[in-house]
This record gives C-alpha cells, sequence and structure tokens, in this order.
C-alpha cells in the first residue's frame, strides 16, 4: 500500500512528503520486498511512538502488534554502514522500520529466505537529494508471520466448503427418499 493510505493512521506523525517509499532500498540474498509504508517524519522506532506504529502496520500490513518491538539496532548518528544482523532469527514474513537521520521513518513487509542473515539498507536517505541523513536505526517489529491469504484463496475455500455442504445435502436427500 502507498504512503498515502496510511495519512489517516498516524494523524500526530504526517508523511514528509509525496515520495513513497522504493522497494528498492532494502535489498540482499534471500530478501524480497513485498510492500513499503511511505516516509514518515520523526523517529517513530521508540517506545513513544508506538501507539502510531501499531495504527500505521495493523492499516498497511495486517499486523496486529503487543509490543513497540522485538529489536532494535542503534548505529551511529548518520551512519553510513548499512549491513543489518538481527540477533533474533528471522525468517518467513518480516515487518520492519529504519529510521534515517534528518527526520524519515519507513516501515518495510520483507519476506526472509529460511537461511537469511544479512540484509542491507541503501546508507542514505532516499528522500533527500544531499546524499545526507544516514541510517540512525532499525527496529524489527514482527518476524515468522502467517503470510495474509490472497482473496483467491478465501475464494477457494468457499468453493470448497458449498461443493461439500452440497454433495452431503445430496447424500441425504437420496438416503431419505
Amino acid at each position: 500500500m502507498g504512503a498515502a493510505s496510511m495519512a489517516h493512521a498516524a494523524k500526530s506523525k504526517p508523511i514528509t512528503s509525496a515520495d513513497t517509499c522504493s522497494v528498492s532500498s532494502i535489498f540482499g540474498a534471500g530478501v524480497t520486498v513485498t510492500g513499503c509504508s511511505g516516509y514518515y517524519d520523526k523517529n517513530l522506532n521508540k517506545d513513544s511512538a508506538f501507539s502510531d506504529v501499531k495504527a500505521l502496520l495493523e492499516t498497511d500490513f495486517g499486523v496486529i502488534l503487543g509490543s513497540p518491538w522485538l529489536e532494535k539496532i542503534n548505529l551511529d548518528k548518520d551512519s553510513s554502514g548499512s549491513n543489518i544482523s538481527f540477533v533474533q532469527a528471522v525468517a518467513g514474513r518480516t515487518i520492519v522500520g529504519v529510521h534515517w537521520g534528518k527526520n524519515d521513518t519507513a516501515f518495510y513487509d520483507l519476506t526472509l529466505s529460511t537461511n537469511f542473515t544479512t540484509f542491507n539498507i541503501v546508507s542514505t536517505n532516499p528522500t533527500r537529494n544531499d546524499g545526507k541523513g544516514g541510517i540512525s536505526n532499525v527496529a524489527l517489529y514482527a518476524t515468522n508471520l502467517a503470510p495474509v491469504p490472497e482473496p483467491e484463496t478465501y475464494a477457494m475455500l468457499l468453493a470448497g466448503l458449498c461443493l461439500v455442504g452440497g454433495i452431503a445435502k445430496r447424500r441425504r436427500a437420496q438416503s431419505a427418499g
């Protein structure tokens, strides 16, 4: 989903610009970026912003959070380092928040392979044209999430239940008659 769809969810943390975040900002072996929420003003990877983040992730990624984050990596202010490795084992559907210095935070929905170890993030804030705004911190919000079923999956389930119900009804009618 785009950044515009989330503007209502975080009223206290507005989008900093019309820029939409790019799925190419995070990359690495075994990493597939399936979504990005857009850029939000301020550092949302902190406990005091949890209610805003909770609303954002529920709206954009369908993720229900019970705690602010599972793990947070603080980097030197305006760090140019971009290799991120969490201590906690991460795999499958994973949600991370990236705060670049100079006030932009974006949230990413990732699919990680089972042998995942490290991913890379572009080292400067993609919304700035001056090459400034290095990575400040990265927060792990959720990992090993069950994938969100596609609408076609629900349609097939419903069709199967109708078929089984129809067969059961026919058998009852045959045995009664």
